[in-house]
Order: C-alpha cells, then structure tokens, then sequence
C-alpha cells in the first residue's frame, strides 16, 4: 500500500522560486510573441467565420450574432461568451499509440501537452501544463523552456487536459444498492419516498456499504475524471473526501453535507410553518465552517419550498458559504435570496427528473446569478459517475432548456464552480500556477475543448492523477517510465486496455473492488447503463408525453399557451400541496420566470450579479485573485495568486500553502503573531519527536528545546509514514482543543527521512511540568525527562481506570503514544528516568512516553 501522504510541496512554488516565471502564469496574462489569440479561420478577419466581414457568425453581413436574444455574439445562442484560445502554434506529433506518448522518468517533474482548459482561456496546439511536486507550477505555451521541465513529458496532441472532476454530491455509503431505472412513482417531497408519506410507498434501500463497496463507486467515479467528491462517507484512497478528514492530505476543512439542516429526518413536513425539529443546524454553526452543503427544497411542493424559505429566516443558514443541495422547491422569490446571499445550488438533475419527474429551475438561478455546480446524489436514483450526471444535464439543456448552458459551463459546473461550492476555490478545481495537480486528460475523439469533458466516456480517459500520482488510465500509458503506474492493476473497459491503481492507494485490490460490486463499474459508450435512472421528465398528470412538435420542451403545455415554449416550466397540479397550477409569471410580462430575462421587471431593465463573478469586480470568478473580494485592478505585491484585497500574508502562500508561520507564535498564546484559532498555517522544517498510537496523530519540535518550541499533530488516522527524526513541513488549520495546541488536517511534506533525532529529551523537573506548574504551558508537546522519580498514585483517574499513574511531583504518565503502558505497578516503584512528549488531556499534563527505551525503571516495569 503506498502511503497516503499527498505527495505536495505546497510551499516549493516559495522555495524553488517557481511563482512569475515568464510564459508560465495561466489566463489573462501575456504569452509568448509565438502564442497568439486566434479563431483559426484563415479569411485574416480573426472571427472564425471565414466569411471576411469580421463579425464572426458566417453570413457575411457584419452583424456579429447569427442568432438574435443572447447578447454575446458568439453564434451559438448560449449567451455566455466563447473562452478566449490562445493557440501556441506547436505542432504536437500524433502519439504512435493510443492518446498520448510517454518520454522520461516519474519521480520529478511531469510536462503535460495538448489542449490546456484553463478557467478561462483554451490553450491549444502545445498548451503545457507544468507539474512539480504534486503542484502545478506552470500553465501555457512556454512551460517546456522551464527548467524544471527536464525529467518527464506525456504528449497528447489529440487531448484536453481538464482539472479532475469535483463531484460536490454523493451518499456514497448507500453505493450497494441498485439502480431504480424509471423509478416505480414520482413523488413530491424526498419524505414521500423516504417515509412513505402522502400516498407513497417508501422506496427500499439500505445504508452501511462494506468498504470495497464504496472503493468501487470511488473507482466509478476516478474512472470518469473525478478527483474529489462530497460523498458524506469516505474510505482512505482513490478520491479525495473533502467532507471527511479523508481528503488525501488537503488542508482544508471538511465541508459539511447536512442531510437534514431542519432537523426533520422522522419525516417532518410543514406548509408555511418553520416549526421544524428541535436541533436545526443553527447560523453560528454556518459561520464557522469554509463550506456548508444543505439538503433544502428537495421536492416540487409546498413542503420542499416552506424548507427554503424557512432555512433562509430563522435560522437563516443560507450564506456565501453555502451550497444548497437540490433546491427544486425553489420560486423566483427564493433565488432571489440565495442570489442576494451570494450562496449556490449543487445540481443532481438524474436523481430530481427520475424521483419527481423535474428538476430545478437552473435556468432562472443562473440568470439571476447564482452559481449552479454538479453532483451525482446516489446510486439508487443518480448517475453512476460524473460523466453520465453530464450526460444528463446536457440532455435536459439541448432537449428541454433551449441550449441556456454552453459547453464550457456545463464543465465548470463539475470543476471551477464545483471548486467553489466546497470551499477549495484557492486550490483545487482548475488549471492554474500553485494549484494541486489533480487532472484528467481526456480523447478528444471528433469533440473540441469543453465538449470532450461533457461528453465523455471512461474509455476516453487516458489518464487521472490526483497531486500527480496516476489514479487510472490507459495501460500502456500508466506502464511507462514517465507515468510510473507500472504497479497498478489491469482492467479491460470494452476492450480497452486500462489500469487502476486500487492496491497502490488503498487497503484494497481491484479484484475484492470487482467481487463486491453488485453495479458494474462500467459501461460502453454504445450501451445505456443497466436500469439508469431515467433523465427524461416524465409525470404521469401533468407532463406524461415528453416532447412533441406541440410541446417542444415537453413540460405538458402546448406552444401556444406556454409562457416559455422551449424551455421547461410546467404546472405541478397532483400531490398533497401542489406548488403552482400555473406557470410562474411574476412581472406578468408574458415570458415566464425560467425564461424571462429579468423576471421581476415586465420591461425587463434590470441588472443582476453574474453567477461566474461573485464580487462583482468585472473579473469572473476562476481568474479572479479575490473572488470574494471586489479588486478590478488584481493588485498581488507578492505575486502569490492571491490578490492584495484579500491575502492576510505578506510572504508568498500560493493556491492552499498556508502563510509560513513560526512554532513559537502558535504555542504562545502572549506571542504578537499568534493566530486566530481555525487560522491555516505552515510551519517549516520541524523535526518528528513521536508518533501517536493508531496513526492518530505525532509531535513535532524546532530542535532548540526552547520554551514554546514543540506542537501535537492530529492526523486522525489519515497519517503519513513518518519516523522519529524525519524532518517536516506542515500545513494545517491552527486548533486548540481542550487547551492542547494542535494542527488539524495536516498535509506532510517529508523534507528529510532516514537520519536519528539529532536532540535526546529535555531534562526537566517533574514537579515544573505536573498540570499548573510552572514550565508545564511552555514545555507542552516538547520531548522531555525527568529523573529520580516513583509512583506516588497507581490509578491516576481514581474510579476510572485509563492506565494513568502519578510520579513524584504530582506529574501524570498516560499511554497515548505507547499502548503497552499500564499502571500496574504499585505505590513506590522507582525510576531512574522517565522521558516522552508533554501532553495536555482532561485538565491535566501528562507525559507521554514513546516505546520501551523511554523508561528506565528500577523495581517494576509498567509495560511487561
């Protein structure tokens, strides 16, 4: 099993002097003269048309649009804008077999070229993407003359290269069940189908997936470019968990995916009332968090809408930080709201359409600005990775939503937006210098840019790496010496050659992966999965036909009395509390809400925030270096990416380094640089002093056995594998629990391995570090000794017994990093030494030796 340290050196963009490197800056900033921005018509008007007039729509007529209402000019009637191409004018040699050819060694750096999808700008014909470190260090035309592009470099002429999917939805412990196909009814409220209420039988399911279950929908969802996901249970490997401490070595804190914010999981369900459970999620508890992630409005009746409108009053838990899972009960009023809040919507179209026969009103959300990203629910009634949950979404918007979605934002719903709907914005979800290099390079196969993403298939995955170690891929390409994935394990998908790297990266094999899944973990890009859940919106009163040339978005509303004829707005007539029988109109302008531009005005003046541009600075939100902070002018004095508006740090910290901070000034609390607690912090090469039990956690100290110079670390089981006398950088989230100083959610870099601890422990008075003495606060977490020491408690903990006992001096020895201890000696056994790291559990200080050779005792040993 490979370690699951993320192999990152967050801070080696600082050290190795990699941040503003020319050619190497991502978008919006000047290539190289040989990289130009270019449509690629050839007729000299730069529009792409061929047609001479400049416009670009191809008629010859110089009006610019070819397709009149979307404001953009670009032609395809999406309204969004095309992404700026640059073109590095290389010509990438066809790879001699499959997607990519292979040159170098793994183990340094790692040179990707091929079509670049940024945030905002398409690199193509010899786009690179520079990766050192597990770090992407350069993005463009230009980072093949890095000099750190010397050691590995896949060619893929016929490839983009994407950030890794982020899929923001799951409940992956429920991966056990099957599929429900068309679903046997269409209820109104996920409590229909969860309790059985209002007519409905409950849907069977169970929870409690075994752990090669859930490895097989983590590989379901590697396999179709996912990095990351939200799943609301996690197992050690493959994705990154960002709601659980399994992320992989991320650190972030865990976003939290709150199933049930009104505390209303017997089932309650209120129309107009907010008298809910008795322990909703509160507000104070929102603001502490980077990333809430409520299941609200599940549903399209007045019970699913009463849930929105309450969660956004009392408690109003509808804030920046949110992402609102489902949100189908929502009305213009309600978007109005999470649009005024700035919050966002993560959409699991598959799931809505098959449970309720429709799904959010994505097209009026994102009008009025809010940002919508993707997520895959479950597999009873969702997709199976985020290749189909795509799949589904581009279905609904070619067939029932007009086309109101490009290409490009049907993506950034899976990766930029995606990013941002789980509070990793500074570090994961796109392509840029000082982001994490988690990225999948897909066939293009007949598609370009975007679309090759949005209409994906496993077997156009040719390779998914996440920190730059390989998860996946095409076999040949994962066994060659530049990729180093010679270790993982074969898998055939429809007759192409891939590998998973399944006992590489967790406890696992891909053989128990494959014994334990009931569900495939494929499909053929021929064949429907067996019983998908259905994505064609289907009820069997109101809307049971689908479309028709009298009802071209099959909403049940003929064209001639829809208020919206191509875009889906149907009535919702049967169920206990039907949310409208009619089409919402608000201004009474004719044009319905989910299709009106400015739905609260009937002239249809006005001005709303644009979901790709949260501050409203002009600058959209993946190239923004404040996106949360207004700064038009990008001012970033030490060029770290993070942009003067909003960087705390005044030395460099790009994409999620945390700002280099000293041990002293987080251990003294009297320190002037003392942080504020949940602040993230790095601190630099700290020797390991001692490993807690079950890889719980370990201890660290700067080696001048100064007061205040030491720091407990909690891993919580997702722990590298360090040794005593290994040399670290860690970056983590500034905690203090119960009065220990710790880091949380760390991520390691081992900077030396191999050599002892170059210090033994400090030789200090019992006495002074017993719990209130007076060197016990500076010397906490700090290697120490004290001699000439007996028992003078055997059980520490009176009526309790946690194999405690007391020495001379009052001090406590406790068995946290050493299990075998117990207190099993009697009153007046005798010690010649006693040494480990300074605790503080329970109100009190202990010592906490390390092994055997950290007691040296006389009469009796406490660990026979």
């Amino acid at each position: 099993m490979r370690k699951l340290e993320l192999p990152l050196n967050i801070l080696a963009l600082t050290t190795l002097g990699l941040l503003g490197a020319p050619g190497c800056q991502g978008d919006d900033v000047p290539m190289a003269t040989t990289a130009i921005e270019t449509s690629g018509d050839g007729d000299g008007d730069g529009d792409g048309d061929g047609d001479g007039d400049g416009d670009g729509d191809g008629d010859g007529d110089g009006d610019g649009d070819g397709d009149p209402g979307d404001g953009d000019g670009d032609g395809d009637g999406d309204g969004d804008g095309d992404p700026p191409v640059v073109d590095c004018m290389g010509q990438l040699p066809p790879a001699s077999e499959g997607v990519c050819d292979a040159q170098g060694q793994a183990g340094g750096s790692l040179l990707i070229l091929g079509d670049v999808l940024g945030p905002e700008t398409m690199y193509i014909n010899g786009g690179g993407v520079l990766i050192d470190s597990g770090v992407i260090t350069c993005v463009g035309c230009d980072c093949a003359a890095d000099p750190v592009a010397i050691d590995a470099t896949l060619t893929c002429a016929d490839a983009v290269i994407t950030p890794g999917l982020i899929n923001t939805h799951d409940h992956i412990t429920y991966a056990h069940n099957w599929p429900i196909g068309d679903g046997p009814d269409r209820y109104e409220h996920r409590h229909d189908w969860r309790e059985g209420l209002n007519g409905h039988a409950p849907l069977p399911y169970s929870g409690g997936a075994a752990t090669d279950d859930i490895l097989a929908a983590e590989l379901r969802f590697v396999m179709g470019g996912a990095t990351s996901t939200a799943a609301a249970g996690s197992r050690p490997g493959l994705l990154r968990n960002v709601d659980t401490a399994a992320n992989e070595g991320l650190p972030l804190q865990p976003a939290d995916s709150d199933t049930f914010p009104l505390d209303d999981a017997s089932g309650i369900q209120h129309d107009g009332s907010c008298n809910y459970g008795n322990n909703p999620t509160t507000q104070a508890h929102v603001a502490g968090l980077d990333a809430y992630l409520p299941h609200i409005g599940e549903g399209i009746d007045r019970y699913a809408n009463t849930e929105l409108v309450c969660t956004g009053i009392n408690p109003d838990v509808i804030e920046a930080n949110t992402a609102i899972v489902h949100a189908t009960g929502a009305t213009l009023a309600e978007t109005l709201t999470i649009s005024a809040a700035k919050a966002q919507v993560i959409w699991s179209p598959r799931s809505n359409v098959v449970l309720y026969g429709s799904t959010a009103p994505v097209t009026m959300m994102d009008t009025l600005g809010v940002n919508l990203a993707l997520g895959t629910d479950w597999l009873p009634s969702g997709s199976m990775n985020m290749l189909r949950e795509l799949a589904c979404a581009g279905y609904l918007n070619d067939v029932h939503l007009d086309h109101h979605f490009s290409d490009k934002q049907l993506w950034e719903m899976a990766t930029t937006n995606a990013a941002f709907a789980i509070g990793a914005e500074a570090g994961l979800g796109m392509i840029k210098p000082g982001y994490v290099a988690d990225l999948a390079i897909f066939a293009k196969a007949g598609e370009q840019g975007h679309g090759a993403v949005v209409r994906g298939h496993e077997t156009k995955v040719a390779l998914v790496l996440r920190g730059g170690v390989p998860l996946y891929g095409d076999a040949a390409l994962l066994a060659s010496d530049a990729v180093g994935g010679a270790s993982c394990e074969p898998l055939d998908v429809c007759g192409v050659a891939k590998r998973a790297c399944v006992a590489d990266d967790t406890s696992s094999t891909l053989a128990a992966v494959l014994a334990s899944a009931d569900y495939p973990l494929g499909f053929c890009p021929d064949e429907v999965p067996i019983d998908e859940p259905t994505c064609v919106p289907s009820r069997p009163i109101e809307f049971p036909d689908g479309p028709t040339d009298d009802d071209l978005d099959g909403d049940g509303i003929s064209n001639d009395l829809d208020l919206c004829p191509l875009v889906f707005s149907p009535l919702f007539t049967s169920g206990a509390v039907p949310l409208w029988d009619q089409q919402p109109d608000e201004d009474l302008d004719g044009l319905g809400d989910v299709c009106d531009p400015c739905p609260s005005d009937e002239n249809d003046q006005c001005s709303h925030a644009a979901a790709n541009d949260f501050d409203g600075d002009g600058v959209p939100n993946g190239v923004d270096n404040c996106p949360h902070d207004a700064n038009a002018d990008q001012a970033d004095d030490d060029q770290d990416g993070h942009g003067d508006a909003c960087d705390a740090c005044d030395l460099q910290n790009p994409g999620l380094g945390a700002c280099p901070t000293s041990v002293e000034s987080l251990a003294d609390e009297s320190h002037p640089d003392h942080p504020e607690d949940g602040s993230p912090v790095t601190i630099k090469s700290v020797y390991v002093t001692a490993l807690r039990a079950n890889d719980v956690g370990f201890w660290v100290e700067t080696g001048t056995q100064q007061p205040f110079t030491g720091l407990a670390v909690f891993s919580n089981g997702n722990q590298p594998a360090l040794s005593v006398g290994d040399v670290v950088d860690v970056t983590g989230t500034y905690t203090e629990y119960f009065g220990l100083v710790e880091l949380t959610n760390p991520s390691v870099v081992i900077v030396d391995s191999g050599s002892p601890l170059p210090f033994s422990p400090l030789v200090v008075d019992a006495a002074a570090i017993a719990t209130g003495g007076p060197q016990a606060e500076p010397y906490e977490a700090m290697l120490l000794q004290v001699e000439d020491v007996a028992i003078t408690v055997q059980n520490a903990d009176g009526g309790m017994d946690f194999d405690e006992f007391t020495v001379t001096g009052g001090l406590r020895v406790n068995d946290t990093n050493y299990l075998a201890l117990n207190n099993n000696c009697p009153v007046g056994s005798m010690f010649t030494s006693i040494a480990g790291t300074l605790d503080f559990s329970f109100s009190n200080t202990k010592l906490e030796p390390r092994d055997a050779g950290d007691i040296v005792w006389i009469d009796c040993n406490p660990a026979p």
